[in-house]
């Protein structure tokens, strides 16, 4: 019985006696640069956020906020109350334990105490200002230094109470710029140190470079990555849109007509004996013209039918339009 019905049957995977007319196009063997578009903030150099190391209250500012400091500069002190409490009172506690040991010493010279009592005394004495030591070194922790020279900003008031971790100032060095943006694992996997960068999505030329890439994810589970050398005009805090630029990855450039998607896989169509012969295929990018997919996916497979690709299925008759 003759087809009169093609395109319904062709749909169904029934054979149709009439072969549809397709063209073909055979698979560019080609590179591209996958682009990473993020969202980027605007740092000084040597930018670094300073942290409490306990628990503590935020004292007095010992340096106006925006002014320049020099490295090793005591900036603020943290007060644990607490612990200088208690370094207070450890403070009288030695000073009666070496007085008793002082005496212990000249009774045992005189004899009204044993000399075990006098060394007793002594051992009481160290043990308290080893502890002394101990939570005096805590509470010099307290004293937050500029680790360079730069201006200082900051993250809490006076008499707040800040967990241990919580931002107490940022300190900016002089100098450049940098900008820092978060990605994910799988885009970080896409980048290199040293991959261009760009304020402008449409240029393939970044004037500034990725100059590091962190190792380890943060809390949120995003690594962040370091730009240099952008000449636009920038500010610190100011936030960017960078586009980044991955490595160069083989692959065959394919019209994007030729591409479709069933069963939430990408296929093409193959010819194979003036038949339809479909082969699912890898897609690296996704263009506006073209599509680009793994040179294994196509290898030696043929052309590719890149016209009427709906109306296809497996064993489909083909005929190339000339």
């Amino acid at each position: 019985m003759r087809c009169l019905f093609w395109g319904a049957l062709a749909f169904s995977g029934v054979a149709c006696a009439q072969p549809l007319l397709v063209r073909v196009v055979a698979p560019v063997a080609t590179s591209f640069r996958p682009t990473i578009v993020a969202f980027g903030r605007v740092h000084g150099p040597n930018h670094t956020v300073l942290q409490a190391p306990y628990d503590a209250l935020m004292g007095p500012l010992l340096v106006a906020p925006g002014s320049s400091v020099s490295s090793g500069t005591i900036i603020v002190r943290l007060l644990p109350l607490s612990l200088a409490g208690k370094v207070r009172a450890l403070n009288t506690r030695v000073l009666a334990a070496k007085t008793a040991y002082q005496q212990g010493r000249l009774l045992a010279h005189q004899g009204l105490i044993t000399p075990a009592r006098a060394r007793a005394l002594r051992a009481v004495w160290r043990a308290d200002v080893e502890t002394l030591l101990a939570d005096t070194a805590r509470l010099a922790r307290g004293v937050v230094r500029a680790p360079f020279a730069g201006t200082v900003r900051y993250r809490a008031a006076p008499g707040v109470w800040l967990t241990r971790g919580a931002l107490v100032a940022d300190i900016a060095g002089r100098g450049g710029l940098y900008e820092t943006a978060d990605l994910t694992v799988h885009q970080a996997d896409q980048l290199f140190v040293g991959a261009q960068a760009s304020l402008h999505a449409r240029s393939d030329r970044g004037a500034g470079r990725m100059y590091a890439l962190a190792e380890r994810v943060d809390s949120l589970g995003l690594v962040r990555a370091y730009v240099r050398g952008i000449t636009a005009p920038l500010r610190p805090g100011q936030v960017v849109r960078l586009t980044l630029w991955g490595h160069r990855i083989p692959a065959l450039a394919l019209p994007r007509a030729a591409l479709i998607v069933r069963h939430a896989k990408p296929w093409v169509y193959v010819l194979q004996a003036d038949h339809a012969k479909p082969v699912a295929v890898v897609v690296e990018h996704l263009g506006r013209h073209q599509v680009f997919v793994a040179p294994s996916s196509l290898a030696r497979k043929g052309l590719v039918i890149d016209s009427g690709v709906a109306r296809l299925h497996a064993g489909t008759a083909v005929l190339v339009s000339p």
